[in-house]
């Protein structure tokens, strides 16, 4: 936008105005992605905890436990916590204004 506002021509008063309210959206989207960012990081945090509780269940368990869907059960909830946490670190990455997204 700002090229085609330089290529316009347009007086100086009117071109820095405009720049002005480039700028302005810009920092407020920045604003949006990194509030969106510290949102989801804290998202993951409590879904991490959640399955953290989940996982107490492992406690309770022996090497000859009847039901070995319970095992199954268990991996996938550790596999849940290295999805989130990957997450939860590209959100914390927009927060702090940077990241892939």
């Amino acid at each position: 936008m700002r090229r085609g506002l330089a290529e316009a021509g347009l007086d100086c008063g009117c071109r820095e105005a405009a720049n002005d309210l480039l700028d302005r959206i810009g920092w407020d989207e920045d604003v949006i992605r990194r509030t969106g960012g510290l949102a989801d990081a804290r998202r993951m945090r409590d879904s991490i905890v959640i399955v953290l509780a989940l996982l107490e269940e492992l406690d309770s368990l022996t090497l000859d436990e009847p039901d070995r869907s319970a095992f199954h059960e268990l991996a996938g909830l550790f596999d849940d916590i290295s999805e989130f946490a990957a997450f939860g670190a590209d959100a914390a990455r927009r927060a702090a204004g940077g990241g892939n997204s």
